[in-house]
């Protein structure tokens, strides 16, 4: 199978890295008191420093039709994926009270950063600052339809404030994209001086960046063991996410990616959305927002185990499928 070795190399040492956090958290290396701390330290530096050093980066972002259309296609896809996963839940017997929120979201969100950045890496490596500044703006769309229908599908009511939409990491998005469109570069290459300090700037950023997902799965991996049996397998949340994300979604995304007019690099970036599991931070949000993160730790072991098997399958039939 093409790329098996590529692809598995890429993706155990990603779920061994869960594994660690959540031994460090029995071991109480990591303690809960900690997890705000580092949660604020993900979310408030280290993951919109990655995303500045890629966004600045990344020439392509230069064109407002790239930009507009990895946006809107983020935002489409999430909008298929919630309402996927909806219906399949209805159909599998979940009501509300018994998880059905809380699989809706997280079977309806792939994963868009930890698991996908170094897979990005590992296969598009001539082409890695243009794939992840897609990515990352992709995640902007995708963020969209999370904070819109899903809220609305977790709580019953949409987001009320600005404020909670803008998290760090769509702060960061949005002023990478703002000094894109200005040509900031342009100044840049005017003066050595400013020049001086920007390079010096983008390589605190990077350093900084580098950071990001690593210290992100070990928090994950602390979440996940704080949650792991404290609810029997369900096995239709099982059947369930599995449908939804190794079997519709994956269709649909490699489907826009072949009929869309798209760049190639956000082809690319398409390629690994659709072979990913589902995303992790509806475990928090279904914990933070009195949801049931039990159902939504479910989703996410099932997805994740699979797409050990499913991830090399998909990428090979989708680079075949789409000439990449």
């Amino acid at each position: 199978m093409d790329g098996l070795p590529e692809i598995l190399v890429a993706v155990i040492p990603i779920y061994l890295l869960m594994v660690v956090g959540g031994i460090l958290r029995r071991a109480e290396v990591l303690g809960s008191e900690m997890d705000s701390g580092l949660t604020k330290l993900v979310i408030h530096v280290l993951y919109p420093a990655l995303i500045l050093d890629k966004v600045l980066r990344a020439e392509l972002l230069r064109d407002p039709g790239v930009v507009f259309s990895a946006i809107g296609v983020g935002f489409v896809i999430i909008m298929l994926g919630l309402g996927t996963a909806l219906l399949v839940g209805r159909v599998i017997g979940l009501r509300k009270g018994t998880g059905w929120r809380s699989f809706t979201l997280t079977a309806g969100i792939q994963n868009y950063g930890y698991v996908a950045i170094p897979l990005l890496i590992v296969f598009f490596p001539k082409d890695e600052t243009t794939v992840l500044g897609l990515l990352f703006t992709h995640s902007l769309g995708v963020e969209l339809g999370i904070w819109t229908l899903g809220m609305y599908i977790l709580r019953g009511r949409p987001v009320r404030s600005l404020r909670e939409f803008l998290t760090g990491p769509i702060v960061a998005v949005l002023v990478g994209l703002i000094l894109v469109f200005a040509r900031f570069d342009l100044l840049v290459e005017r003066s050595s001086s400013v020049a001086f300090v920007f390079d010096m700037v983008l390589n605190l950023l990077h350093w900084l960046g580098v950071c990001a997902f690593p210290v992100g799965l070990l928090l994950i991996g602390t979440a996940i063991s704080d949650l792991l049996g404290k609810a029997p397998f369900s096995v239709r949340v099982g059947i369930g996410s599995l449908i939804v994300r190794m079997g519709v979604m994956p269709i649909v995304i490699l489907s826009l990616a072949k009929f869309l007019p798209l760049v190639i690099e956000f082809k690319q970036v398409l390629l690994i959305q659709a072979a990913m599991p589902s995303a992790v931070t509806p475990i928090v949000l279904a914990r933070h927002y009195g949801a049931n993160p039990a159902a939504a730790v479910q989703v996410v072991l099932t997805t994740s185990v699979v797409a050990i098997v499913t991830i090399p399958i998909i990428i090979s039939f989708g680079r075949a499928w789409l000439g990449l």
